[in-house]
Order: C-alpha cells, then sequence, then structure tokens
C-alpha cells in the first residue's frame, strides 16, 4: 500500500527538512497560549474523572457535532493525566499524522516528486499549524479525512482484476463513519466519493467494486446517523453571519494559506492550471476529479443551505479543503512540461510560503517574545493573587440552581488554573457573594466569550467599582458590595 522510494540522498533529506519543520513548527510553544472558550469547554466535557455517561449530557448541552472528539479526549485524559496542558498534545498527533498521510496520498497519485511540493505546503500551512495547538475537533477531522482519501486513493488505483478484498471493505467502511462521526461537514467528502463513483461507472466505464460496496454499508449508517443526530441535536450554530463580499473575495483561500496575497497565489495558480490541464481530467487525469468535486461541494452545499435556511459556513468547519487544494496543486505543477516556467512556479510558493511565516508568529517566536493572541488568564490571575482581596468571581448573572455548562466550564478551568500555578485566591460564586457578608471581590468580565455585558456588577449586584483593569481584552473589576 505504501511504497515510498527516494531516487537519490538529497531528495530523502529535502523530505526530511520539511518533515522537520512540520512537526517543530507545530510542536514548538504548543501551550503558550491558554485555552480560549471552546477549548474551556472541551476540558470540562472530557473529564476523565466522571462518567462517561456525564460526559455525554455535558456534550449533548453544550455542542453541535457528534461526541467523538470529546469521547477520545477523555480517553487521553486517562492515560496521560487531567491536566490543562495535557489535551492540545492530541490534536497536535493527529496534525502530524494527517501531514503524512496527505503526502503518501499526494505520492500514490503519481509517483514523482509533487509529494515533496504537497509536504512543504503542509509544513509551513498557517491554518494547520493553528489548529494543530488547538484542543478540539478540528485536528480529528484533517487527520480521518486524510485517512479516508489515503484509502479511497488506494482502492481506486488497484487493478480491477483483482479479486475483491472484504478487509479493505472493512476498514474503509469503518474509516468513512468514524470521518462522520468526527463532524457532520465531512458528509461533504462522503457525498462526493458517491457522485465520483456513479460518474466513473457510467461516463468512464470503471467498476471499483470495493469503493461501492464500502459506500453502501456507509450509506445506510449515515441514514440512521442523519436521522438519529438531527432528532437529538440540541445546539445549532446561529452565531455565523451571510457571507458578505470579503467572504467571496477571499474564497477563504486568506484564511487556509494565512495572507490574502498567499491566498491569491494558491488560487490563480489552481484555476490557471485546472483549465490549462481541463481537457485532461475527462480520462488522464480523472482520479483528480474527485478533489475538484470535494472543493466545489465544500463551498457550494454549506452557502446554498445557509441562503436556504441559515449561515453555517465557518472555515474551521470545512479545514479538510486544504487536502484536495494542496494534492491538485502540486500534481498539476509537476504536469507542466515546461521545466522552465515549473520552476519559476516553485519557487514563487516556496518565496511568498517562507515569507509568510514571519509575517505570522511561526517564526518571528524564534527571534522574539511571542505575542498573546488569545486571553492572557494567567496574568488576570496573577493581577488577583498579587492584590490585597484574594476572592474572584465570573461577571454572569445566573441563577444558582440553573447554572449554564459555560459558567461551570469556566468554574473548572479557572480553578484548575489556580492549582497549577499555585495562587492564594479562591472562586466565589456570585450568588454565594450575594447572599454572604463579604464585602469586596474581583469580577472578572468574559463579554467576548459568552456575550455577556457585563452589567452585573454594576446593576446585580448593587456595588461601587473600586479599581477595574483590562488585560488582553477581558475587564477585571475590584468591587464593593453596598
Amino acid at each position: 500500500m505504501i511504497n515510498l522510494k527516494f531516487k537519490d540522498n538529497s531528495i530523502f533529506i529535502i523530505t526530511l527538512v520539511f518533515l522537520f519543520f512540520g512537526v517543530a513548527l507545530r510542536s514548538y510553544n504548543i501551550n503558550f497560549e491558554y485555552l480560549w472558550f471552546d477549548e474551556i469547554l472541551s476540558f470540562w466535557i472530557a473529564n476523565p474523572n466522571i462518567p462517561l455517561s456525564e460526559n455525554l449530557e455535558r456534550h449533548k448541552s453544550i455542542e453541535s457535532i457528534p461526541f467523538l472528539y470529546n469521547f477520545l479526549l477523555k480517553q487521553f485524559y486517562g492515560i496521560f493525566g487531567y491536566e490543562i496542558n495535557v489535551g492540545r498534545y492530541l490534536s497536535l498527533i493527529l496534525n502530524i499524522l494527517s501531514i503524512i498521510l496527505i503526502t503518501l496520498t499526494s505520492y500514490n497519485i503519481k509517483k514523482n516528486n509533487a509529494y515533496i511540493l504537497s509536504l512543504f505546503l503542509l509544513s509551513f500551512n498557517v491554518f494547520l499549524i493553528a489548529y494543530a495547538q488547538e484542543m478540539r475537533s478540528y485536528s480529528l477531522v484533517l487527520f480521518l479525512c486524510s485517512l479516508d482519501l489515503f484509502f479511497l486513493i488506494y482502492i481506486i488505483k488497484k487493478d480491477e482484476s483483482k479479486d475483491i478484498n472484504i478487509l479493505i471493505i472493512i476498514i474503509f467502511t469503518l474509516i468513512q463513519v468514524l470521518m462522520i462521526l468526527s463532524h457532520p461537514f465531512t458528509l461533504i467528502i462522503f457525498f462526493s466519493t458517491v457522485i465520483f463513483s456513479y460518474l466513473s461507472l457510467y461516463k468512464l466505464k470503471k467498476k471499483f467494486r470495493e469503493l461501492n460496496y464500502s459506500i453502501f454499508f456507509t450509506s445506510i449508517f449515515t441514514v440512521f446517523y442523519l436521522f438519529i443526530y438531527l432528532k437529538n441535536m440540541e445546539i445549532f450554530p446561529s452565531w455565523i453571519d451571510h457571507p458578505d463580499l470579503s467572504f467571496y473575495t477571499n474564497f477563504y483561500f486568506s484564511k487556509f494559506f494565512g495572507s490574502r496575497i498567499l491566498g491569491l497565489v494558491h488560487l490563480i495558480t489552481l484555476i490557471g492550471l485546472f483549465l490549462f490541464f481541463i481537457k485532461e481530467f475527462k480520462k488522464k487525469f480523472y482520479i483528480m476529479n474527485i478533489f475538484i468535486m470535494i472543493i466545489f461541494f465544500s463551498y457550494f452545499l454549506p452557502i446554498t443551505y445557509g441562503y436556504l435556511f441559515q449561515p453555517i459556513l465557518f472555515p474551521r468547519y470545512i479545514i479538510f479543503v486544504i487536502i484536495p487544494i494542496i494534492i491538485l496543486l502540486s500534481f498539476l505543477i509537476f504536469e507542466i512540461k515546461n521545466f522552465k516556467f515549473r520552476n519559476i512556479i516553485l519557487i514563487l510558493f516556496f518565496i511568498v510560503t517562507i515569507g509568510n511565516q514571519y509575517t505570522e508568529t511561526n517564526f518571528q517566536q524564534f527571534l522574539k517574545e511571542r505575542p498573546h493572541h488569545k486571553p492572557n488568564f494567567g496574568s488576570i490571575l496573577l493581577e488577583i493573587n498579587n492584590s490585597n482581596e484574594k476572592s474572584y468571581t465570573f461577571d454572569i448573572p445566573v441563577a444558582e440552581d440553573k447554572k449554564v455548562p459555560s459558567y461551570l466550564a469556566l468554574e473548572n478551568y479557572f480553578s484548575k488554573l489556580v492549582e497549577d500555578k499555585n495562587f492564594e485566591i479562591e472562586y466565589i460564586n456570585i450568588n454565594k457573594f450575594i447572599r454572604s457578608n463579604k464585602k469586596k471581590i474581583w469580577t472578572i468580565c468574559l463579554q467576548n466569550i459568552v456575550n455577556n455585558n457585563c452589567v452585573s456588577a454594576n446593576k446585580d449586584l448593587n456595588s461601587n467599582i473600586i479599581q477595574e483593569k483590562e488585560i488582553s481584552g477581558v475587564l477585571i473589576k475590584l468591587i464593593n458590595k453596598k
């Protein structure tokens, strides 16, 4: 299945260098940023010290995706310990494995040096680097989609005359099921696979029997999955806006590749090469049609749904679209027969990709102090710890007997932070503070996180503000109860 051969030592060394940078850029400073709100929720949901049924209830109360990622995160915590700095390593491992799988897929399509370009673009992709350091489901989605496409290409490339391999059917079906269970948007890849199989059969007379058997069994699962998922889904993203002009001018390429310039380089090159080789896609490049379909449906289906019902498309939801973009680009560039023109394109990609690393924090962090882009909760708690008042609460008005999951998740995370840093401060529930004889307390306003106006310190608590300070976008207030 995997037969990677190196023509000479220089190719081998280049491959190792690119892979090294891919691993290094994802690993270095992985826990520099404190958890942001969605990660805090995953940290709360995946607690390994509570029964699985409670994990599931927590998940259902606040998530709109299936339970698979948080289940795996729970197992990961169970093995390596329920500590704040542990969870992101699961994403790191899955992200690195994805790089390897996508590179191998690129190589299996056509055994030339196109896979080296794929590896380079993957290793230095700022979007993938960012989500390798985030404790959410997106690296799992990337990994399972990479695994799915790896096996898909393997099945397509097999000699049709060979006997049916039952094991391949079982493995590929299982991969497709797990992929769908990682995120609803992965149905786009499955849908693209179905369309590809249909067109291959009726247009090219190609029968991929193992693929078709797997599609059949996965389709049965998908019908039941959608019925149960839609019936039990309690949370649905309602904060996403309709696509505006910037969405269409960026086409998310600026998000996926780190800048408008780099996004345009990828987009223009991809469209240009596709139009140049368009006749070849009918037969010679037929295997690449699956990647064209994934790219097309990744945008068309959610955008159409958004206009008909409600907006659902957000860049990280289709993180898997980077796979076909990079594989297709690499393949087409190395199909260019004019070596001078091909080398110009390769040099252009190398310059803009490496240059982009300096505009981001990826390379800068090796040269100077890295700035925080997420709330610096450590500095916030340090400020409280260094003050005369050693107690804090969250500025979120909520009934004590009806604590919202966000409140409980924040409570859990901050308690862990205080413990890890050995701070001498205590958390007091806001309702408990109201009823107590205690006069002063620090309130932490998380307006940007929980969409709260932070009025409780002035209004609900009937208090005076003694001191207030903003730290990395978070407002803290020392209040005195009247």
